[in-house]
């Protein structure tokens, strides 16, 4: 008897051991937040992301309880901003503004990347999808994507397309639409997205595809043509232009998504609460607005969808992005 009482005392005592030892977690992560939560945005300041990202953190912060304070940490395609978000604890107190870019453009961009998206970051939820466009000059005659592919394929490298960089999405979108269309057009990069659209307005370039907020207005004056829209369902902006998806072109629907990530390690009651405070984001009716005056659809989700968006894009994109070897030009 003396023995079984032993063994018992041993096991109620390292039981209890066990439980102070997890009690400072348990209390640090119902305490969260105890002090201000940093966002890492790798946007500079005044642009679409870097408002949705403080939009974000205004409303998530109220719904939790706290002050979430924006960094912005512009560079090298996000790779400066993952960084210093990979070089603080996994504690929840520093998150990343994690898009398209981030988490899977730049494996193919640029290589070695030092970081591994799928590893070293956690979802903490979904806020937005940016709609692309393609558009094309009215002097073409193109009136739908299959003028262009009928045009394209009997003219291969006979028609130029605008992009606003090497490696930038509005390239990418449309390399990715060229494989999945088999025809082949000749890359322009420009600095920048304003100058693509306008070197296509002018007619040095044939094709683009930019995001909607930026080529709308040249679209209702008729300064470009649009053909098929990059998004999950029609824009009420441009209710008459199909989406990829309709047209048979699969894994367009989301090209240019937005979500805010952790450090691998954050404790999942943390991401949990996070991921409940962005309801507040997606509810709020001044938010609804906003996005909505920016063209960007709103895409909620549970905190898992960020890295099942991250790897489903890898796998239907990686292949025709390695083809392209952009990391070598």
């Amino acid at each position: 008897m003396k023995k079984y009482f032993y063994i018992a005392r041993v096991m109620a005592s390292a039981l209890t051991l066990g439980v102070i030892a997890q009690a400072p977690a348990f209390a640090q992560d119902s305490a969260y937040p105890a002090r201000p939560i940093r966002l890492i945005v790798s946007q500079q300041a005044g642009g679409s992301s870097d408002t949705i990202a403080r939009l974000w953190a205004e409303h998530a912060g109220k719904a939790i309880n706290g002050s979430i304070v924006v960094e912005n940490k512009p560079g090298a395609g996000g790779i400066i901003a993952a960084q210093q978000a990979l070089s603080q604890p996994a504690d929840g107190y520093t998150l990343m503004f994690g898009g398209v870019s981030q988490m899977v453009l730049n494996r193919f961009t640029y290589k070695p990347l030092p970081y591994d998206p799928e590893k070293d970051f956690t979802g903490v939820g979904m806020l937005t999808t940016v709609p692309f466009v393609l558009v094309a000059n009215p002097d073409t005659g193109f009136k739908s994507l299959g003028d262009l592919v009928n045009y394209a394929k009997t003219h291969p490298d006979k028609l130029n397309f605008a992009s606003a960089g090497l490696g930038n999405s509005t390239q990418l979108a449309v390399e990715l639409l060229q494989k999945k269309l088999g025809i082949s057009m000749v890359h322009v990069p420009f600095k920048g997205e304003p100058d693509g659209v306008m070197a296509t307005i002018g007619g040095q370039t044939q094709v683009m595809a930019p995001v909607v907020g930026t080529a709308l207005a040249h679209i209702k004056a008729k300064k470009v043509i649009p053909l098929v829209v990059l998004a999950p369902r029609r824009l009420a902006e441009l209710p008459d232009v199909p989406v990829a998806n309709e047209l048979g072109v699969k894994d367009f629907d989301y090209m240019g998504w937005s979500g805010i990530v952790a450090k691998t390690g954050t404790p999942a009651t943390i991401v949990n609460k996070l991921n409940e405070a962005t309801r507040a984001f997606h509810n709020s009716p001044e938010v609804q607005e906003k996005l909505k005056a920016m063209v960007v659809i709103p895409m909620a989700g549970p905190a898992s969808q960020v890295m099942e968006v991250t790897k489903r894009d890898t796998a239907a994109w990686g292949p025709t992005l390695d083809s392209l070897n952009l990391s070598n030009k």
